[in-house]
């Protein structure tokens, strides 16, 4: 995992490079990330099965944590919650 797409990056490292999979990438602070499933405030988020959406995993595995959620989510489907990167 290298981080979380991000829409309003505060610092746009390399802005100059052209193709066709070019993309901001959040690697540390507050971003909006989709979610599956219910996330309280605390949860680990991780890579999930779904491409492009993370799960709560409380006890993660190495290299899978997206970030740590500071929002919540109260229902089972698809959605987004602030996540903090880059720090847990």
């Amino acid at each position: 995992v290298a981080g979380v797409v991000s829409e309003y990056p505060a610092h746009l490292m390399n802005a100059e490079l052209e193709g066709k999979n070019v993309t901001q990438v959040a690697l540390q602070g507050r971003v909006p990330c989709k979610v599956l499933g219910k996330v309280e405030k605390g949860d680990i988020i991780v890579s999930s099965a779904i491409e492009g959406y993370g799960i709560v995993q409380n006890d993660p595995v190495v290299g899978t944590v997206i970030g740590k959620a500071v929002g919540t989510k109260d229902d089972s489907d698809r959605g987004i919650v602030e996540v903090v990167v880059g720090r847990v």
